[in-house]
């Protein structure tokens, strides 16, 4: 097996980059961390952070990053994981000054966030550009690329007119140990649940919105989480005063599958960027794992996952029809019963822990077997 050294700014802590490194491990590679901080922020604010701040930062960070990376035995191989972005460009000219090769699990396209994502700024601005230029530069640095989805390997192959099978995908999944079927909880007849960090991606507002409209049908609405959409959704809660939405704060990683078994139905997202329709989102393998049914966006990124038997899907952004398709779901329990056996198999075949360990264990050495450019 080989050594792989994973280094950068990374949040070991971050829910991809938790399950890589323990992946990793349970393949028998060895992880050697060479890891400094930079971010010192939640994920979800990054591009938004002030640029002097940060480059401030990196000056202090990416010389201590060297220095550690420098020192280190000989590896087999280098790992930088998100939001490496400007890690690669460091990491990735250290890696060849010691004929390294280099995985870039990149997870997020930094200029897909900034322009289409965000909105933060257009193609053509000074922005737009240099968040084109920084994913050009740390996509091109790797040996071998990760992506999260077939959609987003497509993207990220015609964004820098990258060989698309340089590109490998390694799906986001569960982790199995904590979500899985919680046969001792029922679900209360009629409660929706969303949860994660209010980001414009998850269309959280097209919830609430849903959620007043289904208010005569006895429907229970429960959102938990926080984040940097959260004062938007506060406001439109205020609005629309649904006497069925229950917003809580985040709940602790091992009570999640509780909340998802005790919800009738669960939510994925239903945002409309382009990022959006690219994603499969972390939650809907985790309901999908615990055994509950799913309704969540019609898009390429989903159907690229999961067929239209095993998961419910709604037009993103559209509220009206979001509330049809969760009040025709919630009026047939046995069809949803199936729905979810069937997406709980079909998770079980293709995106369980043993399965993703192989995928990635693949890419690995596909990634040491490529001659160096």
């Amino acid at each position: 097996m080989a050594t792989i050294i994973a280094a950068g700014t990374f949040d070991r802590e971050f829910g991809r980059n938790r399950r890589l490194l323990a992946l990793l491990e349970r393949a028998g590679h060895e992880v050697v961390l060479c890891q400094t901080d930079l971010f010192a922020t939640v994920k979800y604010d990054i591009v938004q952070q002030r640029k002097l701040r940060m480059l401030v930062r990196g000056l202090t960070a990416y010389p201590r990053l060297a220095w550690r990376f420098m020192r280190l035995p000989r590896a087999d191989a280098v790992l930088v994981m998100y939001p490496g972005w400007f890690d690669m460009i460091v990491v990735g000219m250290l890696a060849r000054l010691r004929r390294l090769p280099v995985i870039f699990d990149i997870y997020i396209s930094l200029y897909d966030t900034v322009v289409s994502d965000r909105h933060l700024a257009s193609a053509r601005s000074l922005l737009g550009r240099a968040s084109k230029l920084v994913d050009w530069l740390s996509i091109r640095s790797a040996r071998r690329l990760l992506a999260d989805t077939p959609a987003h390997a497509e993207f990220y192959a015609q964004l820098v007119h990258m060989p698309r099978d340089r590109i490998g995908v390694v799906w986001v999944g569960a982790e199995d140990d904590v979500f899985r079927p919680q046969p001792d909880i029922a679900a209360e007849p009629r409660r929706v649940l969303f949860y994660g960090t209010f980001i414009k991606l998850h269309g959280l507002d097209v919830i609430v919105r849903a959620a007043k409209l289904l208010e005569p049908d006895g429907v229970e609405f429960r959102i938990i989480g926080s984040g940097q959409e959260q004062a938007h959704i506060e406001a439109l809660i205020e609005e629309l005063q649904p006497a069925n939405v229950a917003m809580q704060a985040r709940v602790p990683l091992a009570e999640l599958p509780r909340e998802i078994a005790s919800a009738q139905l669960c939510c994925g997202i239903f945002g409309t960027s382009e990022k959006a329709g690219r994603v499969v989102p972390n939650k809907v393998f985790e309901c999908i794992a615990v055994g509950r049914p799913v309704v969540t966006a019609d898009t390429p990124g989903i159907r690229s996952a999961f067929a239209d038997d095993e998961i419910a899907l709604a037009p993103a952004g559209d509220a009206e029809a979001l509330a049809q398709t969760i009040r025709k779901l919630l009026g047939d329990p046995a069809e949803l019963e199936r729905m979810a056996q069937a997406a709980r198999r079909h998770y079980l075949d293709e995106y369980a822990t043993d399965t993703i360990t192989r995928i990635l264990d693949a890419e690995v050495r596909a990634a040491l077997a490529m001659p160096p450019r």
